[in-house]
């Protein structure tokens, strides 16, 4: 990957961490991703996805799992350092879909935002 995509990736996971409250309404990346100029085939690898991005497709970007739990390490719990391990990034984060803080289904005390 060049340096220019890897900036731009970058940018877009820092600016992805703009902080909501919990309790707000989630929103959708594909929009943040689409204003970098990738198009589905840089996630998907195909033209026409009929499936979602795997974890390792949004790594090309993001960095491996450690660079990202390292961007959420000050908060109170550390989402990208949970006892559920890796979990796929999708599990939180919605692309096409509303995102959705999977901590919250059992921890009510946290107070995670999404970006």
């Amino acid at each position: 990957m060049n340096k220019l995509k890897l900036g731009t990736c970058a940018a877009a996971l820092i600016a992805g961490v703009i902080l909501m409250s919990a309790g707000a309404q989630a929103h959708e990346l594909s929009g943040k991703h689409a204003r970098e100029g990738l198009k589905c085939v840089d996630c998907h690898k195909v033209d026409k996805p009929v499936s979602a991005a795997t974890p390792d497709a949004c790594m090309e970007c993001h960095g491996d799992y450690g660079k990202v739990a390292a961007l959420t390490k000050s908060l109170h719990a550390n989402p990208h350092d949970s006892h559920l391990g890796q979990l796929a990034c999708t599990k939180c984060h919605g692309i096409h879909k509303p995102s959705e803080i999977v901590c919250l289904e059992c921890h009510s005390e946290f107070e995670f935002k999404l970006k």
